[in-house]
């Protein structure tokens, strides 16, 4: 079991502080004076943007979240001091199946151009995204504090299924967006942005039925796991603890999209813009490595003491397997889905430079019923923002179902960006759930109204 807790704890650590979302740059992501955002968000946005060129050099959104381990402000850890985890953290208990989420999200060179109704856009990307799934709360809490002897104090738990996911790859894609409806009040513009994909590590985990009972006695306490079924899929990347990359295309992906602005066909001089969109929706290719495993438990009682050694520490990880029940190593090749997303979004020009924008993201499929799936949750945001050719400001307000109620800042000087999308609320509160920060620095040039 060992190799199981080690993939968990790796998933849980990475997500303790985070607010997954798939349009990273809250702000920027929406803004007319950033073309290069709207591509992985909504390809056909590129169509109106006021930007005639843009040149992306790097940008970066980090995230992370969860709905059980909150830190305890960010002041207090400002304070220094040595590091203790239960001074930093707090377990929040609610009854219910722990989340977390975890994204990374970087971008390298990239350039767009725009010309006439069309708008063309070629993109780097690495990404990698964490996720835990419906975790057991008590299994959670003695993951969170008894990591280094986990059997000894694990309590007994029953009849759920979690799964979990960690995926990293590189993306390499063309966008293409023209304006299909082009005239004085109305404006529609379609896009798509086809994307080649290369791995670089996957693992999973999808647990059916988890059972696990301790019984104590007064000569030695007895474990059953009943009829448990698990599998861990490690990718082929990491064999015998060495991580081998190689460069192929192992899969294709597409965000594809519509946008409709009313009251003006020229970038940010619409009075009302409406869209909808589908992203990351595809499969990655991916060979089971010789690390994977499948269980099935033998349901009888197998001694504590039998899966510890003489200092305490877990036995061999497939030893205890064995004690437990049967286990295999699957082979051969897998299809990993993307964590597509849908969005539908409006944005409204108030007055002048100042504009509120409010959108949703959400699951186009039904996840809960796929395996091995490293998802995204649904999200709610509502961004007001002024922004000119120059300069730009803005008040990201969301909330989703891991990190709540979240409210941030970010700005832009030129084509340089800079904020986060929880800073203010992780400030004002004393415990908090999520932390987010992106950065980015491009540059570009605005088109002229006349070659629209």
């Amino acid at each position: 079991m060992k190799r199981i807790i080690a993939v968990l704890l790796v998933f849980g650590w990475l997500g303790t502080e985070y607010s997954a979302n798939a349009q990273s740059f809250l702000g920027p992501h929406s803004s007319n004076f950033d073309p290069l955002k709207m591509v992985y968000f909504n390809p056909a946005g590129m169509a109106n943007s006021e930007m005639r060129w843009q040149v992306n050099i790097l940008s970066f959104d980090v995230r992370a979240s969860n709905d059980f381990i909150s830190l305890k402000g960010l002041r207090g850890i400002a304070s220094g001091g040595e590091f203790d985890k239960n001074r930093f953290f707090q377990e929040n208990f609610n009854g219910e199946p722990v989340n977390v989420q975890a994204d990374v999200d970087v971008r390298g060179p990239s350039f767009m151009f725009a010309f006439g109704k069309n708008a063309i856009a070629f993109s780097t990307r690495s990404r990698a995204i964490v996720a835990i799934n419906d975790l057991d709360e008590t299994f959670a809490s003695s993951l969170f504090n008894y990591e280094d002897q986990i059997i000894q104090y694990l309590p007994s738990f029953s009849d759920f299924r979690t799964t979990a996911g960690a995926n990293v790859y590189n993306e390499f894609s063309l966008g293409y967006a023209r304006k299909i409806i082009d005239k004085d009040k109305h404006s529609l513009s379609a896009g798509v942005n086809v994307k080649l994909l290369n791995k670089v590590f996957y693992a999973g985990f999808t647990g059916n039925g988890i059972d696990f009972q301790k019984n104590y006695s007064l000569d030695d306490s007895l474990i059953n796991v009943g009829d448990t079924q698990f599998e861990i899929a490690v990718s082929n990347d990491l064999e015998d603890a060495e991580f081998k990359y190689r460069w192929a295309i192992d899969g294709v992906a597409f965000d594809f999209g519509a946008e409709y602005t009313y009251g003006g066909n020229i970038g940010g001089k619409y009075r009302l813009k409406v869209g909808a969109a589908v992203n990351d929706f595809g499969v990655l290719k991916q060979q089971y490595g010789s690390s994977s495993r499948f269980f099935v438990g033998n349901g009888r009682d197998v001694p504590v003491s039998s899966l510890i050694d003489s200092e305490g520490e877990m036995r061999n990880f497939d030893e205890v397997l064995d004690s437990l029940g049967t286990r295999t190593t699957p082979s051969g090749k897998m299809d990993i889905r993307l964590p597509s997303v849908m969005h539908l979004y409006a944005d409204v020009r108030l007055v002048s430079q100042l504009y509120v924008f409010a959108g949703i993201q959400f699951n186009p499929f039904s996840f809960k019923n796929v395996d091995k799936l490293a998802n995204l949750p649904t999200r709610l945001q509502i961004i007001p923002r002024f922004e000119t050719k120059l300069f730009g400001i803005y008040a990201p307000l969301s909330w989703d179902k891991f990190a709540g109620f979240s409210s941030g800042a970010g700005f832009r000087i030129g084509q340089f960006s800079v904020g986060s999308s929880n800073i203010i609320s992780s400030v004002l509160s004393k415990n908090f759930t999520a932390v987010d920060l992106f950065l980015s620095l491009s540059f570009g040039g605005k088109r002229r109204v006349d070659k629209i």
